[in-house]
């Protein structure tokens, strides 16, 4: 990894997950250009890494420098790509920000030498009835098209006109390709025109990291959440404050006038130009209302710009505002759990909706025993009916704790202690060279929530790979020829305590 100009390392931040070991540098001119994932440091920054872990006895760091500290020069080797936090592959995660607002910048508008001629691909949309008097193709659900063609030349792949009554809003699922590389990059813009309007427009040149969340709100976070699909929506939620759309009428809801043909087209572009068109017509019909049936669970009605809170039997919800996107009606129920659970589940909305800000969730767990109340926990339960810790403070009688996403919650409690296990200490032989000392460390419910460990009764650093729930050394000073004894402590999310002590040989 080398510097993409002259500059300064203005902070290293080192965690065990998110963005693993991260590299920024500012430059003149007020760009900082971030590096991230990394496998290490190189030279002079790498021996600063080193001395600052020791000196804060932490794997985990995160540090601002000044100035005159580490300086690098353009092309300076800086690092060595890697794995790090929570990367799904070895890459390296690249960034130019805004210096003072911090902002994430276009980095193709930096004049990186990429080949791009391959217009977008435009692979489906999806039409969505407004309301109970609004059909798509007689639907009150909404509807997926598929698309054939290319560039310039995209249409409806099995009919050319959508029946539509009433109001509704559009989305679109799009990738870009660069010239001979297989990876699916994000769009730079989309436009949609109606009877050559232009009604909706968005486009990223820079993104905020305090708005970066709100991504949830243009995407179909439900499509997404179910088949893993990116959708982008015309439709802008009334709270969703991203700051990237340009023409937006109506909030993106069209109503078709019945009788009348409507032409659609839709502008896709990456960052070079590069054009990807869509054109379909829209027939309006009249307006027909559907009976809906009624839902006879309990539904209250947030507010997106209000705080709300929800109240029942041994459980209650509390939402500031801000924390969706749009009203919600909300549901909840409560069935019985199995044995091991110390309170009934509690079903809490539907994990399609996202959840903007955090809320916060009380349960009173009537069937813990006083015994294991300093062992218990707040656990959302999955599809799959795993539980996955979700943390947990006591306040009165009650469990509470934060949560970001709508689901299955219950309480358990958490008696096993952390597992250590070593995976290339071997008793009768010894470890040889620079090969890194590897354990494996990991908790059955309420997760690592610190570590600690000696060598020969020194404190040394060893990295952890939260992912790979592994315990990473490489041998340095601390290490001696011959007999040596390593000590590794590490306490779960509840307080319980692991400790092992190792005893190995090592040879140089």
């Amino acid at each position: 990894v080398i510097a993409i100009a002259d500059g300064y390392v203005s902070r290293i931040a080192i965690s065990p997950t998110g963005y693993g070991k991260a590299l920024y540098i500012d430059h003149p001119g007020g760009y900082t250009s971030v590096y991230a994932h990394l496998q290490r440091m190189n030279g002079q920054i790498q021996s600063y890494v080193i001395k600052k872990h020791y000196e804060l006895r932490s794997y985990r760091m995160d540090i601002a420098l000044k100035p005159g500290e580490l300086q690098v020069k353009k092309g300076d080797t800086i690092a060595f790509s890697g794995n790090s936090g929570s990367s799904g592959g070895p890459h390296l995660h690249f960034e130019i920000r805004d210096s003072r607002s911090q902002q994430t910048l276009d980095p193709l508008a930096f004049g990186f030498p990429v080949k791009d001629w391959v217009r977008p691909t435009l692979n489906f949309i999806k039409v969505y009835p407004n309301n109970d008097g609004s059909l798509v193709d007689n639907s009150l659900a909404p509807k997926i098209y598929y698309l054939a063609g290319w560039g310039p030349r995209y249409r409806l792949r099995d009919k050319d006109t959508l029946y539509i009554s009433g109001s509704a809003w559009l989305g679109i699922s799009a990738h870009d390709l660069l010239v001979d590389e297989p990876n699916k990059n994000g769009v730079k813009s989309v436009q949609l025109f109606i009877d050559s309007i232009e009604v909706f427009s968005f486009g990223f040149d820079r993104l905020s990291f305090d708005k970066s969340r709100y991504i949830n709100a243009l995407c179909d976070y439900s499509e997404w959440y179910l088949t893993g699909r990116w959708v982008m929506q015309t439709r802008v939620a009334p709270c969703n404050e991203l700051d990237i759309y340009g023409s937006v009428k109506n909030r993106g809801i069209y109503a078709f006038e019945p009788g009348k043909v409507f032409s659609i087209k839709f502008s896709v572009k990456d960052y070079y130009g590069n054009e990807s068109v869509l054109r379909f017509w829209v027939k309006g019909l009249l307006p027909v209302y559907a009976p809906v049936s009624k839902i006879n669970s309990p539904l209250t009605q947030f507010k997106c710009n209000e705080s709300s809170r929800f109240d029942t039997t041994g459980f209650s919800f509390e939402a500031p505002a801000g924390a969706f996107y749009d009203t919600v009606n909300f549901r909840y129920r409560r069935i019985p759990s199995p044995l091991a659970y110390y309170t009934d589940f509690h079903k809490v909305h539907y994990p399609i909706t996202p959840i903007h800000k955090p809320c916060k969730i009380s349960i009173f767990p009537e069937r813990l025993p006083s015994r294991l109340k300093n062992k218990a926990l707040i656990v959302r339960v999955s599809e799959q009916g795993k539980p996955i810790a979700a943390g947990g403070k006591w306040e009165h009688d009650r469990l509470t704790t934060n949560v970001q996403r709508f689901g299955t919650y219950s309480v358990l409690a958490d008696t096993v202690s952390p597992l250590i296990r070593p995976l290339n200490l071997l008793a009768n032989k010894p470890h040889r060279g620079n090969q890194p000392l590897r354990i494996k460390i990991s908790d059955d419910l309420s997760g690592i929530a610190s570590y600690e460990a000696t060598l020969n009764g020194s404190w040394i650093l060893m990295e952890y790979d939260a992912k790979n729930n592994l315990l990473i050394y490489n041998p340095d000073e601390w290490i001696q020829e011959g007999n040596n004894e390593l000590v590794i402590k590490v306490t779960d999310g509840v307080g319980n305590t692991s400790s092992r002590m190792i005893s190995f040989k090592y040879k140089p």
